[in-house]
């Protein structure tokens, strides 16, 4: 049995989409499922917002900081010889304080800005962690852009050759080996292809703030000065994945997606899982605004849309007549009575989707006074097609290397 699963593939290849399908099936088929989103807050096996210390390094920082030692403890996630604590959590915990002191520092300790001599042992000892806690319990999981794409831009960008990427890769897939992995990899034939589809689908711009942000990286040294040296970087990825596919010791299937033919691409790898497919049951999420109002945090809920803080507007897809899932997200609403919900799943960087946040559904007068400014948001955001729906998905992290995509 395959406790878990791997998506891998070109962003734009549809890994986020076809996750969540995966995800979806699972927990309809009675299983203990989580879905690590390649944004999950706190990720277990990446970093996108982790400062990692050694155990040394974090006693002199508490002892520095004392007035962090609280709030540190809460969130700290101690390993054998380091630990992580995710800096934007750390930032809500005791907001208002990201320019004092200890939060510079802590930032000093951003993996993001490791060389890999020192990513490298935190990497693998955080991989480690988490499949010894996997082997505690009978949950399925799926991590999408973990094992291919993050260890990708980790390592061209640090200017790394292959075999030093596949070596640590290589490391990476014996340890998972206990949890019997199934890798599905998903691609176009012609990685030509996926770059047009991402240009299509973010525009130009997009793809050049991409270079321009990371043109200092040692990959683009003795590149040309513009955006079609982020394209050699694509095509450089595909290969690297590519090969690391081929190497993979493991359960595996290669799924090509130039005719888009999505429910054909879910059966096949409903197949290759052994996971029958349940339709959904047939109920409804009450319509409503629902707001923390101690946050100042507030979606709303119409006609099974989901509209987010941000705008972002996401299906609602039953789980059971209480619970709900969100499209493409690994958050799962939990109603209780008609006017509670509690979020549960996974959450994922935004504030709003933070496990175990309660929002309350307002009334009739207070839903004209909380739609107000979430209209105004909207009107100002304009329509939203399908191929917009995950636009929160691709923002770029204020310190990252990376960038987030919308799934097709």
């Amino acid at each position: 049995m395959n406790r878990l699963i791997l998506l891998e593939g070109l962003p734009g290849t549809g890994k986020t989409t076809n996750s969540y399908k995966l995800y979806e099936q699972l927990a309809r088929n009675g299983r203990d499922v989580r879905w690590l989103h390649e944004v999950s807050q706190p990720h277990p096996v990446l970093f996108f917002s982790e400062a990692c210390l050694t155990k040394e390094e974090y006693r002199l920082f508490m002892e520095k900081y004392p007035e962090t030692a609280e709030m540190l403890s809460g969130i700290a996630e101690t390993r054998e010889t380091t630990v992580g604590i995710d800096y934007l959590t750390a930032a809500r915990r005791l907001p208002g304080q990201e320019k004092a002191a200890w939060y510079q520092e802590l930032l000093q300790y951003d993996v993001m800005k490791f060389p890999l001599e020192r990513y490298e042992p935190a990497a693998y000892e955080k991989w480690e962690a988490f499949v010894k806690a996997a082997l505690q319990n009978d949950t399925v999981y799926i991590l999408d852009s973990s094992i291919f794409q993050y260890q990708i831009f980790t390592y061209l960008l640090n200017g790394a050759g292959y075999l030093r990427l596949a070596a640590f890769v290589h490391g990476v897939m014996d340890l998972l080996r206990p949890l019997h992995p199934a890798l599905i990899y998903l691609y176009r034939e012609k990685t030509e292809d996926s770059i047009a589809f991402i240009e299509k689908q973010r525009g130009i711009r997009d793809l050049e703030s991409t270079w321009e942000r990371d043109k200092e990286r040692p990959y683009y040294r003795n590149k040309q000065q513009d955006v079609t040296a982020f394209f050699d970087f694509l095509k450089d990825y595909a290969d690297f994945a590519s090969r690391l596919y081929d190497e993979a010791d493991c359960e595996k299937l290669k799924v090509e997606i130039t005719a888009q033919d999505w429910s054909l691409y879910e059966t096949e790898m409903l197949r290759f899982l052994g996971i029958a497919h349940r339709d959904a049951p047939s109920c409804e999420a009450k319509n409503g605004t629902y707001a923390n109002s101690a946050l100042g945090i507030s979606f709303s809920i119409e006609d099974g849309i989901l509209t987010d803080p941000e705008g972002v507007r996401r299906k609602l897809s039953p789980k059971t007549p209480t619970e709900f899932f969100v499209e493409n997200l690994p958050v799962i609403l939990c109603f209780s009575g008609d006017d509670t919900v509690k979020l549960c799943g996974q959450q994922i960087i935004p504030q709003w989707s933070e496990t175990g946040t309660v929002y309350t559904r307002k009334t009739d007068s207070e839903q004209k006074r909380w739609l107000s400014p979430l209209r105004a948001l909207l009107s100002d955001q304009g329509e939203r097609n399908d191929a917009d729906k995950n636009d929160a998905d691709k923002n770029i992290l204020q310190n990252g290397q990376f960038f987030f995509e919308k799934d097709p």
